[in-house]
């Protein structure tokens, strides 16, 4: 395995963070995979004391369980955060749109379209990692556009749980493609200058996740007995 690059010229526990977050929302670690604080330590080149730091942060967003005496988990993806998430994301990405279709410029549509076309060819290669990269940054274009990128990173850091299952729905036939399409349509209403459009076609995007959670949870083994014993 390739050792992961830490820069020493930035927070080394702020990289070895965002590495294994990611790691989890992506699926590269599975639900239940154990976390070893000094293999992880080796596998940075750092010392434990920032992987400690990282693994408590871990925590904190439910991705995953410290069991004492047995160790740490990445955690069962919780039926209960991606429902949440989403409740946050919609409501706040809807106010967010709407300010931003108000703020836009032209080198703000640009700047979009140009993101469209990256997203255009990640898809067509079907790359969901670079993909999922490029929704992240559209997004929070429209954070900063919007005069919010505090209210985007608190979105961002809210919704772990709700990634973890987009990132599942993204091995699904053309939805990469169709998502590019959803994102194009919310990008020519911000074009308009047409805020109730905008507002329209980002709910819309932003509830397909809805409409396929049921059947995703079913390929998510560690998810479906979660889901299992909250149903009881």
């Amino acid at each position: 395995m390739v050792r992961p690059v830490i820069s020493r010229r930035s927070g080394i526990a702020e990289q070895v963070f965002e590495t294994l977050r990611l790691r989890i929302v992506s699926g590269r670690l599975a639900p239940g995979e154990r976390i070893i604080e000094a293999d992880l330590a080796a596998e940075f080149g750092v010392s434990r004391t920032p992987v400690r730091e990282s693994l408590s942060r871990l925590a904190e967003e439910q991705l995953i369980e410290v069991l004492p005496q047995f160790g740490s988990f990445v955690a069962p993806i919780s039926f209960e955060a991606v429902n949440e998430a989403q409740f946050i994301r919609e409501h706040l990405e809807c106010a967010i749109i709407r300010e931003a279709a108000r703020n836009i410029d032209e080198a703000g549509i640009a700047e979009l379209r140009d993101l469209l076309d990256r997203q255009r060819r990640a898809a067509a290669r079907q790359d969901p990692a670079e993909f999922f990269q490029l929704d992240e940054t559209m997004h929070s274009s429209f954070a900063e556009v919007a005069g919010q990128p505090g209210v985007g990173r608190l979105v961002r850091q809210r919704k772990a749980h709700l990634d973890r299952v987009r990132h599942v729905s993204y091995g699904q036939p053309d939805h990469l493609l169709e998502l590019v399409t959803q994102h194009e349509g919310v990008v020519d209403a911000l074009e308009e200058r047409d805020a109730t459009k905008a507002e329209a076609a980002l709910r819309k995007h932003l509830r397909v996740v809805c409409a396929t959670i049921d059947q995703l949870y079913q390929s998510i083994p560690a998810a479906r007995e979660k889901r299992k014993r909250r149903t009881r």
